[in-house]
């Protein structure tokens, strides 16, 4: 038996203002001292800057205003700011990763290419996708596996550069934790757990193509939409939900069952409550407990909340929701920046 529990999020939280620019200095809490070229950006999409020589920085968050920005910077952990305003000039302070320096430097490279297998199957996953994948600078990677609890840990002090051929696209992931275990119990059954955190910043490499490998890449990228969870909280906002049967409402793109998502529940659910539009671009499902969802094959989605907020992007609070089945299978690999709009 194969149980396995799979977080993968973009450390975040909510915001509630509708600010067009984010400005302010960058500063090393434990000095005070100001930090140069900290990156900001909003994570899963290519909007970002760098701040100058003397830490400050202004971005234009026009198209995202209300989700959160992340700033990040090498040899430092990252921050998230999720309420923001565009009247204030924010002093950001990042923590130096001095712990993870010295566990780095201690564990070293043992077992190096092993470990790395494992970093690169659950990081980046086992799909067609994950295998055109390439993470460019591997060396900077280092690993802790502990045997008596299976467990093992990944740490990189630079930003992990992945080149995704398939789909076009180059990935700056700033990783913040990744822990991942595999054990079997007295009667062989497996069991495990995965927990990876940080933030990530795309480049389109669309326009780099010729055009029979632009239409390839475009079909890929429409193929991985499908089904996703971007595609699946997109059309939660559209709200287009068919009552079924007591236990079972359809959500669909056009009012085409055939390209509906199946939203099942051992509870009642209903199609006129399951979701609650917040304003224009965002709201809340409300939902406590498991969905069995089925796009081409089955998910559960588990809301740990009794409601747990979205936007229309696809983007979704993270710390609200589990995934297990098809939906928790699609890591860096399969990732689409929430600027992607399907053909």
């Amino acid at each position: 038996m194969r149980n396995t529990i799979v977080i993968i999020a973009l450390i975040s939280s909510l915001s509630s203002t509708n600010c067009q620019t984010f400005k302010g200095t960058v500063y090393d809490r434990s000095t005070d001292s100001t930090l140069s070229f900290a990156v900001i950006y909003i994570s899963g999409t290519s909007i970002g800057t760098a701040a100058d020589k003397h830490g400050n920085f202004k971005l234009d968050i026009s198209k995202y205003s209300s989700m959160p920005i992340t700033i990040s910077l090498i040899g430092y952990y990252s921050t998230t700011i999720s309420e923001h305003s565009s009247n204030k000039m924010y002093h950001i302070y990042l923590s130096p990763k001095i712990k993870e320096l010295n566990e780095v430097l201690v564990k070293a490279k043992s077992n190096w290419n092993r470990n790395l297998r494992i970093f690169k199957r659950e990081f980046l996953g086992e799909s067609e996708n994950a295998s055109e994948c390439d993470i460019l600078n591997e060396k900077d990677l280092r690993f802790h596996y502990n045997p008596d609890s299976g467990a093992l840990s990944a740490f990189s002090l630079k930003p992990i550069l992945i080149h995704n051929k398939a789909l076009a696209y180059t990935i700056t992931y700033y990783l913040d934790k990744f822990n991942y275990s595999s054990t079997t119990n007295e009667l062989g059954q497996l069991t495990e757990s995965f927990i990876m955190l940080g933030n990530y910043l795309f480049k389109d490499e669309l326009l780099t193509l010729d055009e029979s490998e632009r239409r390839q890449v475009e079909e890929r990228r429409k193929s991985t939409y499908l089904g996703s969870r971007m595609h699946f909280f997109r059309l939660l906002y559209q709200g287009n939900l068919i009552q079924s049967r007591k236990y079972h409402v359809l959500l669909s793109d056009d009012n085409l069952l055939s390209k509906s998502f199946s939203i099942g529940s051992k509870a009642p659910i209903y199609s006129n409550s399951l979701v609650f539009k917040n304003d224009s671009s965002s709201g809340y499902i409300k939902n406590k407990g498991d969905l069995i969802v089925k796009y081409r094959l089955n998910s559960i989605i588990t809301v740990k909340m009794d409601s747990v907020y979205f936007e229309k992007d696809g983007y979704y609070d993270p710390i609200g929701v589990d995934f297990s089945g098809a939906m928790s299978k699609q890591r860096i690999g399969d990732l689409l920046p929430f600027e992607y709009l399907m053909n």
